[in-house]
């Protein structure tokens, strides 16, 4: 075996005669093993801060040795090696991680000569290790080390973390390797005869262990040792810990944002399930998808988690699109226009505004401005602020002549909390404070003018079900009055409770039958003991509720929404290929029949003033068509009839809702 030794530090004892160099050209070292030289590589021969370090090891290491032999004056080959290995883990651990320690007796040198001859020597055959000595992995493959056996007590783990969440204990892990020890045939009273492939396997088991807890370059490994009189073997464990947070790809976006979610994650273990984590708090922010990658670190056991971002090529989205979700007072038909601007001050903020325009009456028109903006502190947090305004004038109908007119505006502040998120569970807070005001008037009159600042605290579940195939999404909210600054009299809602109380729930549960048909079952109420202001109370009938009905059929204080829906992409044909893009029918089109139930009752002084409840339900059918390719183009149309006994406002036997929009 020939080696370059250019670029190699020679740390010698100084009682260490020179070797002589043999007559055919190659150089031998054969000193004293009593006081043999060690050979460092990987560090630099100028470096007097690494000579010093790498002389500094030696010693001590050399001292141990002496000490753990009993005070002998010479050590053994086998000791000398043990030497050379802590030696090069001790200048690995101190910064030189190419360093390496060699005992001179292990190395073979030649010198080129002018003549055409090549230099030769005979094979040194490595001798086998002591019958105590795990020797360093590249000595483990000779033909000697393959046959040896060690005798074995047991096994010591070191390294290991306490993760009890994923059952990684330092108690778990030796628990693991005294089973592996049992497996083999080991016991504490008799020692068993192990190879070292035998061996490995023990690590290779706890390895397995780590890597299916999510600890994705966590390695178990044998360091080359010399086993002690209590014949138990050493296994260490390197965890794997995050080293640097590397963010590449930012145009517009700050790094520190992108890496923000991540940063909790420096100096802790490599777990998949965290940096998943990290990664869903990134695909949170508007304008930008992240990926994740790893590369060493510049320590040993490091690794660095690389960030990489794909912002939108553009900065904004537009929205676009018409449907007749109103009803003949307020506008039956609706144009809707929205505009977001995706994170324009870098940090994952947006800026969303919304305009709707209703035909027939004219003049009645909504508008919304919403702005978030995350926190970088805690990942998940997210500030909100935002105002809506509606104005509406009914100049159709009997009520034209009375010129009744009124503006509707609400203003909010708060913040969402996203405190859990993982690929199958969101939970999410909320907590609002909003100004709230709705004022009607007819010619020369005031009707209402209801004014209230009201406090929200909400709750958020999105959860795969991978069991049962399903997803559930449920919303709680509890909503306080904390100032009624209405202004009497009120003729719309005289007895209405100046300080009220009432919780919200809705809930959505996706049932997949198979690949191609679905159940949703949908819930929605809310509970009050108080007279509630229409701005307050549950809505009964619309496209988003009993769709045999008008919108807002009936407004009460409490009450509930039921809905069962079936729904089968493009049935019978399916896998046909469509006109539109190539794609298969099944991914365009599906078919849905529903049944709705809904019923209201009042409460306080409503339901002392004789206010009766309300009990709608009916059932019906309807189809939606998507085009992704086309600006994410998609249609919805429902229509159905009611089985109830109550007649609607409009005197129509059925209604059809229907909606199309795009994305730019």
């Amino acid at each position: 075996m020939a080696l370059a030794l250019s670029g190699t530090v020679l740390a010698q004892e100084t009682t260490a005669p020179p070797a002589a160099a043999p007559e055919n050209g190659a150089s031998a070292a054969t000193p004293d093993m009593a006081a043999p030289q060690i050979l460092i590589s990987g560090i630099a021969p100028g470096d007097a801060a690494a000579a010093g370090a790498a002389q500094q090891a030696i010693d001590v290491e050399y001292n141990n040795a002496l000490a753990a032999a009993g005070g002998a004056t010479t050590l053994s080959p086998a000791q000398w090696q043990a030497v050379a290995d802590k030696v090069t883990a001790a200048l690995q651990q101190a910064g030189y991680p190419d360093a390496r320690a060699y005992l001179a007796t292990q190395l073979v040198a030649f010198r080129p000569h002018v003549s055409a001859a090549v230099a030769q020597t005979t094979p040194v055959t490595p001798a086998a290790p002591a019958d105590n000595v795990v020797p360093p992995v590249r000595d483990r493959e000779t033909d000697a080390a393959v046959s040896q056996q060690i005798a074995v007590r047991g096994f010591r783990v070191e390294g290991v973390g306490n993760h009890p969440d994923t059952d990684i204990t330092p108690a778990s892990i030796q628990a693991l390797a005294d089973a592996q020890f049992k497996a083999l045939g080991g016991d504490a009273t008799t020692p068993a005869q192990l190879d070292f492939t035998q061996l490995q396997e023990v690590a290779d088991k706890i390895t397995a262990r780590y890597r299916n807890a999510g600890f994705i370059v966590a390695t178990a490994f044998l360091p080359a040792q010399t086993v002690g009189d209590d014949k138990l073997i050493e296994i260490k464990v390197l965890e794997g810990t995050i080293g640097k947070i590397i963010v590449k790809g930012t145009k517009h976006y700050r790094p520190g944002v992108i890496a923000a979610p991540a940063e909790k994650l420096r100096g802790k273990p490599l777990r998949k399930s965290a940096v998943d984590t990290a990664l869903l708090y990134d695909r949170d922010l508007p304008g930008v998808s992240v990926t994740s990658t790893f590369q060493p670190g510049s320590k040993t056991g490091e690794t660095d988690l690389v960030m990489v971002a794909r912002e939108a090529k553009r900065p904004f989205t537009f929205t676009t699109g018409v449907n007749n979700y109103g009803n003949e007072l307020t506008g039956r038909y609706r144009a809707q226009l929205g505009a977001t601007w995706l994170s324009p001050l870098g940090i994952g903020d947006s800026l969303a505004a919304n305009v709707d325009y209703a035909f027939n009456p004219r003049n009645n028109v909504y508008g919304s401005l919403v702005y978030r903006a995350p926190t970088v502190v805690v990942p998940g947090l997210t500030a909100v602020i935002g105002a809506t305004r509606s104005a509406m004038q009914i100049n159709t109908g009997s009520f034209t002549a009375l010129g009744v007119k009124g503006p509707s505006s609400l203003y909010f502040g708060g913040a969402d909390w996203a405190f859990v998120n993982t690929d199958t569970l969101k939970l999410q807070g909320t907590l609002r404070y909003i100004k709230e005001q709705s004022r009607l008037s007819t010619v020369g009159m005031t009707l209402s003018d209801q004014r209230f600042d009201v406090a929200e605290l909400g709750f958020g579940m999105n959860h795969t079900d991978q069991r049962f195939h399903g997803i559930d999404l449920l919303q709680l909210a509890v909503r306080k009055s904390v100032k009624d600054r209405s202004r009497q009299p009120d003729l719309v809602s005289p007895d209405h409770a100046s300080s009220f109380l009432s919780a919200k729930l809705s809930y959505t549960r996706l049932q997949f039958l198979t690949d191609r048909q679905r159940l949703y079952f949908k819930l929605a109420g809310q509970f009050s003991n108080d007279a509630l202001v229409p701005l307050e109370q549950f809505g009964l009938g619309g496209p988003d509720s009993v769709r045999a009905y008008p919108i807002s059929e009936g407004l009460a204080d409490r009450g509930y929404y039921s809905s069962l829906e079936y729904h089968v992409d493009a049935p019978g044909f399916g896998d046909k290929v469509s006109p539109f893009y190539g794609r298969p029918w099944r991914e365009l089109l599906e078919f849905e029949a529903f049944v709705d139930y809904g019923k209201g009752y009042p409460a306080g002084a409503n339901r002392r003033n004789n206010t009766r409840s309300v009990t709608l339900n009916g059932i019906g059918a309807g189809l939606i068509f998507r085009l992704p390719q086309f600006h994410q183009f998609e249609f919805h149309l429902d229509g159905s009839v009611p089985t109830s006994r109550q007649r609607a406002s409009d005197d129509n036997g059925y209604h059809i809702y229907s909606r199309f929009g795009f994305t730019f």
